[in-house]
């Protein structure tokens, strides 16, 4: 990449992977972490009554950054490590925030 571009407010990056639980989940949020990413922790109720419980559709991990440089390598390189370790990754992209 030549030149970096700056966003006016910051650039949000997402990585969604196939949905793990337990100890991959764990080694999932450490990758996610090692490249300046969260592990998203959704947890889904349907009624007031039910109790809680762990989405099962996908497991998603969040990033941002004002430099498009930073975020894109930080983002193949989390995709790569995750994928290096066995995980599926289902979509990853970069949107510029505008509001």
């Amino acid at each position: 990449m030549t030149d970096d571009v700056i966003s006016k407010l910051y650039y949000e990056a997402q990585i969604t992977i196939e949905p793990v639980f337990d100890e991959l989940r764990e080694l999932a949020n450490e990758i996610a972490l090692d490249h300046g990413f969260k592990l998203a922790d959704l947890l889904m109720k349907k009624r007031s009554e039910d109790t809680e419980e762990r989405s099962d559709k996908d497991t998603f991990m969040t990033g941002h950054s004002k430099s498009l440089r930073d975020i894109k390598f930080r983002v193949l390189g989390c995709v790569n490590e995750l994928r290096w370790n066995g995980f599926k990754v289902w979509r990853y992209k970069i949107e510029d925030t505008i509001l």
